[in-house]
């Protein structure tokens, strides 16, 4: 019960983070056709960020006792998927800054690994 919830509190982190971005920064409705505030950009991130973060820690705690496999094929499913549009040099969301696909995936990778060390640790120290 307890991983389905760090995941569900995970999810819900990212979506809430995501409304609060879009209130604050997308006004309108052709907000959409323009090029997004920077508020909005460094808000998805960082909601990707605290996401990685979760869902590396969390899929940690479901595999104690095994090897870090796991964790580091979240690492590269999330790479992989967030790497795709700045390889093909495409984006979900034409007006997002060029560099952001590619940031964002290098920022999930690591997110991802590092949820997942921090919580290897905490278990080996046995305070988790």
């Amino acid at each position: 019960m307890r991983p389905f919830l760090l995941r569900f509190t995970a999810l819900l982190l990212i979506a809430i983070g995501t409304v609060i971005a879009g209130m604050l920064t997308l006004h309108g409705v052709e907000a959409l056709s323009k090029p997004f505030p920077m508020g909005y950009v460094w808000g998805k991130l960082g909601a990707a960020i605290v996401g990685g973060l979760a869902g590396g820690f969390t899929t940690s705690r479901i595999t104690i006792g095994r090897s870090m496999y796991t964790v580091v094929v979240l690492a590269v499913i999330l790479f992989v998927a967030a790497a795709g549009p700045a390889l093909r040099d495409t984006s979900a969301f034409p007006h997002d800054p060029a560099w952001f696909p590619l940031t964002l995936a290098i920022a999930e990778l690591v997110a991802v690994m590092i949820g997942g060390l921090l919580e290897r640790r905490l278990e080996s120290r046995g305070t988790a």
